[in-house]
């Protein structure tokens, strides 16, 4: 069932069955409705048609379909249709459940032992303030034995010809056929990829992870005159642009 958060200036549409995905997220003008995000359909069931979802317990890709941890190798079953590799955990593949609802806001929990050495309890809450829309999302390991985890948002923005993207970061790391990092180069004299200043996105492809981010960027659609700042707390230290449409990943790591 989708849940409606709005208040005088913004209105969220948020699915919690289908991976806690918000399906639109929208600025509520004088002049209309204007969608901040790719807006997805009511019904859709894949989060990579939707608006934005959470990733945890890991962001992107795990190389060779697993990893060792403390001795132990753990193997990950890929969960994509056209993906070999496992991809952003699980919890954008599985129903949220509503812990508290109010007109403006929204938490939600996920429990998962499905993917040893992952054994834990995710909490994702949305809220409307103002002219904001506040979005917190916690892993708590429940295992006996200490885990990697990595957790962060994957929203999708409409791009469009004049689209603008503020987000300064100090180096970005190469890839190689199957997305995977390869190589960490500085952005300082790099001129298509540099988002330190107001800058158009590149017409060739990226998907590339960007560090050294200080966790602030800003979006702009001119032609629009819509303006969208995005502020992490605590600061985010890397992000990842993939402007198909506009995806950006923010992610942080923990243990």
């Amino acid at each position: 069932m989708n849940i409606t958060l709005e208040n005088a200036q913004l209105r969220l549409v948020v699915n919690p069955e289908v991976g806690g995905s918000v399906i639109r997220f929208d600025a509520l003008t004088q002049t209309g409705v204007v969608a901040l995000m790719r807006p997805g359909s009511d019904d859709e069931q894949d989060p990579n048609q939707l608006a934005m979802y959470p990733l945890v317990p890991w962001s992107n890709r795990i190389a060779k379909g697993g990893f060792e941890w403390r001795g132990q190798y753990y193997c990950l079953a890929a969960n994509l249709e056209g993906e070999p590799l496992p991809i952003h955990g699980d919890g954008w593949q599985r129903p949220w459940h509503v812990i508290s609802q109010r007109h403006h806001a929204l938490h939600l929990e996920l429990y998962s032992n499905e993917q040893p050495p992952f054994d834990y309890r995710a909490e994702l809450s949305y809220c409307l303030v103002g002219n904001c829309l506040e979005v917190a999302l916690s892993v708590t390991h429940l295992g006996d034995n200490p885990a990697p985890y990595g957790i962060g948002l994957h929203p999708w923005f409409p791009r469009t010809a004049d689209t603008r993207i503020t987000a300064p970061a100090k180096g970005v790391w190469e890839v190689d056929k199957a997305q995977l990092p390869i190589e960490w180069r500085r952005l300082e004299h790099e001129e298509n990829w540099n988002f330190s200043h107001r800058k158009t996105l590149p017409d060739a492809l990226i998907d590339n992870l960007f560090t050294g981010w200080g966790g602030q960027a800003q979006l702009e659609w001119p032609e629009r005159s819509t303006v969208l700042t995005i502020d992490t707390s605590p600061p985010m230290s890397r992000y990842l642009v993939f402007p198909l449409t506009l995806r950006l990943i923010f992610s942080v790591l923990s243990r």
